[in-house]
């Protein structure tokens, strides 16, 4: 066997440090920089939620235009048919009622008032986050505390509001959660399933969602914490496992986009609202109502699914089967906004 030249030694050994050193900005530099994009990707992703909403059996979008396109029910007033004109950044939609942010910050309220959910002439402020559910309403301020308003049975919302440094909001039937700066979770309101700890959720969470007695809450590391009610499987107490990058929570079940833009669904499915296959697509936003469910694709098109008697959740299969056209009428609408406008 033929010695190694020292030239080619010291060649080797050159290689070898470039190596090292290429290794150690991949661990440095490299490695916290893809991090930090995908902590990024995911709370963006999950703020994209507020351009949709999922009530009771009614449906929002949020249009580029700045306009809302309703669907569904509208016995109260909370889906126009023709919509909503305005200068919105935000929606949120509430058992029969919805709230929207406007561009100057000031909320708009329509539908169902009977507990000052929704009150007509709105609510002033500088709100940069919205969330509803069966009868009460919370709204993020700039300076992170919260305005609470409407039913406050078992202390959901504090007529005083919430101080704290919070980022994001979620209701739920009777209880109320918000994701403080540092990643952990403050709960309030009724507790019966554990799914409104008063103690909160310490962990290290970028998103968080409320179904009717359930919470969902999204880690940094793309997995799924869930508590609370869990007969239907809407809230696995071992949690998710995946690489997750938003969630949304409807009545008796749970949505969560994957990092490559498709969707897994878990919980009560009775009416094909939580398929446990999953929705294929390259989605970027979802929301859940009590039995239907939605998502916007990255092309501004919405994908409906579920309980549809009531036109909330309209289908090429379901137009083609009771001769109707509310999902090319939705479609025409197109496209819907997928800009986050406020984080």
């Amino acid at each position: 066997m033929e010695m190694e030249s020292s030239g080619d030694a010291h060649g080797h050994g050159l290689r070898d440090a470039a190596i090292a050193v290429w290794r150690d900005w991949l661990v440095v530099v490299h490695k916290p920089r893809r991090l930090a994009i995908v902590e990024q990707l995911r709370k963006t992703t999950s703020r994209a939620n507020a351009n949709l909403g999922a009530g009771y059996a009614h449906t929002l979008a949020l249009q580029c235009n700045g306009n809302i396109a309703c669907w569904g029910v509208n016995h109260n007033g909370q889906a126009p048919p023709d919509g909503i004109q305005g200068d919105f950044v935000a929606i949120a939609a509430g058992r029969d009622h919805t709230l929207a942010i406007r561009r100057d910050g000031n909320i708009a309220c329509w539908g169902w008032n009977n507990h000052g959910q929704a009150p007509p002439d709105g609510i002033q402020g500088d709100f940069v986050a919205i969330a509803t559910a069966f009868a009460h309403s919370l709204a993020l301020q700039r300076d992170g505390s919260i305005a609470c308003w409407g039913d406050n049975d078992d202390g959901r919302a504090p007529p005083d509001g919430i101080q704290g440094d919070f980022v994001m909001v979620a209701a739920g039937m009777a209880h109320s959660l918000a994701l403080q700066r540092d990643g952990s979770i403050a709960c309030w309101g009724n507790n019966e399933f554990d799914h409104a700890p008063p103690d909160g959720i310490q962990g290290d969470f970028v998103a968080i969602a409320a179904g009717a007695y359930h919470s969902v809450a999204l880690r940094r590391d793309g997995s799924i914490a869930c508590w609370g009610y869990n007969d239907d499987g809407q809230a696995p107490p071992d949690g998710i496992q995946g690489d997750f990058v938003a969630i949304a929570a409807g009545a008796y079940h749970s949505l969560a986009i994957r990092r490559d833009g498709s969707i897994a669904c878990w919980g009560d499915n009775d009416d094909g609202q939580a398929p446990p296959d999953g929705i294929q697509g390259d989605f970027v936003a979802i929301a859940a109502g009590l039995a239907h469910s939605l998502a916007l694709r990255r092309d501004g098109g919405i994908a409906c699914w579920g309980r549809n008697d009531d036109g909330q959740a309209p289908t090429p299969e379901h137009d083609e089967l009771y001769d109707e056209d509310n999902y090319a009428t939705l479609s025409a609408n197109f496209p819907f906004m997928t800009d986050v406008h406020i984080l």
